[in-house]
């Protein structure tokens, strides 16, 4: 089970078969999360990463020297059927569930509806100690944190978090609303961005 895991993002070596697990309380890093929403978006094909499309230097001169990255073939890691079903549950976390403040809120030069979806999730790690019969003792914050990844349209995805380590996680109590909320203050240049050619609802 890790190695197949592994394809899809997941960054570390072991993979601990629980409930926690399974609900997705795996401490997956946000890269790892960003990895997982691309191939779903690649309906299933897992792209090697390029940090850029190409460095000039010492241009107009007899040194002048362009970089490109070598282009690859991705690899398939996920049945196309299944990520096309991923993004629609994706988009209905969107239209109707816990990030539906962005319903509407993505569209093109055209004025259409962009295609958006993603999964919201919260945190609040402590370290608890029972004592008999289940009462707790204490109770110490580790950290808290709140998560979106998401994408828009056919193009664009990613992931922002918010995070407060140690005992001043104590201090406060958002939730994955903080990062939808950012998402949507951000959307008027993200809809800049995005390109005509993405997926749109008609």
């Amino acid at each position: 089970m890790t190695p197949y895991w592994q394809r899809l993002g997941f960054p570390f070596e072991k993979l601990v078969p629980s409930y926690a697990t399974a609900i997705g309380n795996s401490s997956d890093r946000p890269a790892a999360l960003a990895k997982l929403m691309g191939i779903i978006l690649n309906d299933g094909v897992l792209k090697p990463e390029v940090c850029f499309e190409e460095l000039s230097f010492a241009r107009n001169t007899p040194y002048h020297t362009v970089i490109q990255p070598t282009l690859q073939t991705g690899q398939r890691v996920m049945h196309p059927a299944v990520a096309q079903a991923i993004r629609s549950l994706l988009a209905g976390v969107v239209q109707e569930g816990t990030a539906r403040r962005l319903a509407g809120v993505f569209r093109g030069p055209d004025g259409k509806q962009i295609v958006a979806g993603g999964k919201t999730g919260s945190g609040d790690n402590r370290v608890k100690a029972f004592g008999p019969h289940r009462i707790m003792i204490s109770s110490t914050p580790v950290n808290r944190t709140a998560t979106f990844v998401f994408f828009l349209g056919d193009r664009y995805y990613g992931v922002l978090t918010a995070a407060v380590l140690g005992k001043e996680a104590e201090n406060y109590s958002f939730t994955s609303a903080l990062p939808v909320a950012i998402l949507k203050l951000l959307a008027p240049a993200l809809c800049n961005r995005i390109s005509s050619t993405v997926i749109i609802i008609s």
